[in-house]
């Protein structure tokens, strides 16, 4: 049987289901098995895939759910972690929309099933109602945690933290401050457990237990890495690390030929299996698209660079195209979901990569001889280069131009554009792109349009707009790069006053809006009238009252 067709079939269901739904995606996964009938005039083949798209729809109606509605009673699998909640499943299903839950009672960090009466909807954040809730004992994960707050706690709260982001993909824990330097010199995948880290983590094992027999070695190395998986969660990033990294420890157990591209595939169809939604997470997206741009764009870079030996002895040139084949396939993320442009991102990698992986290792290491009292002598050196990083990534976040900040509205066409562009240029020969290199440049001045200015009112729960003959933004607390985001979305370009119940730094603002815009603080009981209405400063919150 075709793997490819097998792997294409998956994916244009689990696309379809993604982006249009359920019927539409069955509809064209057909419409893609008459497509291979009438090319190939193979019945056996068409039967089989027809059995495959039988497999995926069933799970797909069995273990999704399109949505939750007001005032009804769901059984709920939530993850609490630093006061910040998650919806995992819904009625034991993956659900089309990532909720945030928002309790009517304080729960401790853990994962927890509860029945809850839905209160309110708005966007993705859920009022629930705790009707009934029993904690789900994680035991690994305990205990994990548990022996790396032992192993830091003589050291600073800035390298603990640091320990459970890399260890424990406890991103939460790391200050928006430090996670501002490490997005802004591209280094932000060192804070997440990923397939580098992953792929660190088997090495070490591997190199941990080089004195046992071959096959003993090996299997033993999956043990280990199922029950680290296990104990971390499984995030679609993680299931996609973890399944490729056993896929790699079964081929050296059965000698089989490693195909990384076989792999990928592979890991594909099982993620994709047991949670139908997993694409939508930003993660998963970036996991698979940096195995891609490794597996496919960077032979086809290399193509176009000759680097002579002797300047590339220690393969720094080599590491520096891989770095830039990862960021060019990651850009259209960026700017589709987080509006930042990563210039010059991939030379910090070139130092950060490395000495994080070897940071990375070591933490591991100290991790498991934890567990023999004996982990001392490692976290010291962990440590060391944990600040000799810090020194590196405070020395590029001073960098102007490594990454730009892009306030327009980036839409959705743009961004399937740009890597219709990249696959173009990963499949076409390298004459093909010679002779028409220019046509991969014509939609760059379309990532720049933006919306028009709108007039008259803009009313949110964080901030209130204006338009009168001076255009006037009232907001309660400092905004963050999103809020601002949503403000450029709506079309508001241009500033002339801000209004403030107390001091605020606005650091967002004054990035976003170039313009000289004056400051207004209302002390207690101040107001000041603007197109009818009177806005007042009440008990420290800026409100609306109606003039008479």
């Amino acid at each position: 049987m075709n793997l490819t067709h097998i792997f294409l079939i998956n994916l244009i269901f689990i696309v379809g289901i993604n982006i249009l739904g359920g019927w539409e995606a069955l509809l064209c996964t057909l419409l893609f098995v008459m497509f291979i009938y009438i090319r190939e005039k193979n019945m056996k083949q068409v039967m089989i895939l027809m059995g495959i798209l039988l497999i995926l729809s069933s799970n797909f109606h069995f273990r999704t759910i399109e949505s939750i509605e007001k005032n009804r009673n769901y059984n709920l699998e939530i993850e609490i972690t630093s006061d910040r909640g998650k919806i995992i499943k819904i009625e034991n299903k993956y659900s089309k929309i990532n909720y945030f839950p928002i309790l009517d009672k304080s729960l401790e960090d853990g994962r927890y099933e509860i029945k809850g009466n839905i209160l309110d909807i708005e966007d993705s954040l859920v009022e629930i109602e705790v009707l009934e809730e029993t904690f789900l004992k994680a035991p690994v994960k305990r205990k994990l945690n548990e022996k790396i707050e032992e192993m830091t706690k003589t050291f600073p709260y800035e390298f603990q933290d640091f320990t459970k982001a890399v260890l424990l993909g406890r991103k939460d824990v790391i200050s928006n401050e430090v996670r501002e330097k490490f997005n802004y010199t591209g280094t932000s995948h060192l804070l997440v457990i990923s397939g580098l880290h992953i792929g660190i983590i088997i090495l070490t094992i591997l190199f941990l237990l080089k004195n046992l027999p071959y096959q003993m070695r090996y299997s033993l190395s999956g043990v280990i890495l199922t029950a680290y998986c296990y104990g971390v969660g499984f995030t679609p990033s993680v299931m996609r690390a973890y399944i490729m990294g056993m896929i790699f420890l079964g081929a050296k157990i059965f000698y089989e030929e490693r195909e990384m591209k076989k792999a990928l595939i592979i890991s594909f169809i099982i993620s994709s299996f047991i949670n139908p939604y997993a694409m939508r997470s930003i993660s998963y997206q970036m996991s698979y698209l940096a195995l891609i741009g490794i597996l496919f764009l960077y032979p086809k870079i290399k193509e176009y660079i000759t680097i002579p030996k002797k300047y590339n002895k220690y393969k720094i040139l080599d590491f520096l195209i891989l770095s830039f084949s990862i960021q060019i396939i990651l850009t259209p993320i960026f700017l589709y979901y987080f509006r930042v442009w990563p210039l010059f991102s991939f030379i910090p990698n070139l130092v950060a990569i490395p000495l994080g992986s070897v940071i990375v290792q070591l933490l591991f290491i100290g991790l498991l001889l934890s567990f023999i009292g004996i982990a001392g002598f490692v976290t010291p050196a962990s440590y060391l280069l944990y600040k000799l990083l810090m020194f590196i990534i405070d020395f590029f976040y001073k960098v102007p131009f490594l990454t730009l900040i892009l306030y327009n509205k980036i839409y959705l066409l743009i961004y399937v554009f740009l890597y219709a562009i990249i696959l173009l240029f990963i499949i076409l020969k390298k004459e093909k792109i010679n002779k028409y290199w220019y046509i991969f440049f014509i939609i760059i001045p379309l990532i720049y349009m933006g919306t028009p200015q709108r007039s008259g009112k803009l009313d949110l729960k964080w901030a209130k707009y204006r338009m009168d003959e001076s255009k006037i933004l009232i907001i309660n607390r400092d905004l963050d790069r999103r809020e601002i985001l949503e403000l450029k979305d709506y079309g508001i370009k241009n500033l002339d006053y801000i209004v403030i119940p107390r001091f605020y730094p606005l650091k967002e603002i004054k990035k976003a809006y170039f313009e000289d815009i004056e400051i207004i603080i209302l002390l207690e009981g101040e107001g000041i009238k603007v197109d009818g209405e009177i806005f007042i400063n009440n008990g420290g919150k800026i409100e609306v009252e109606k003039s008479n």
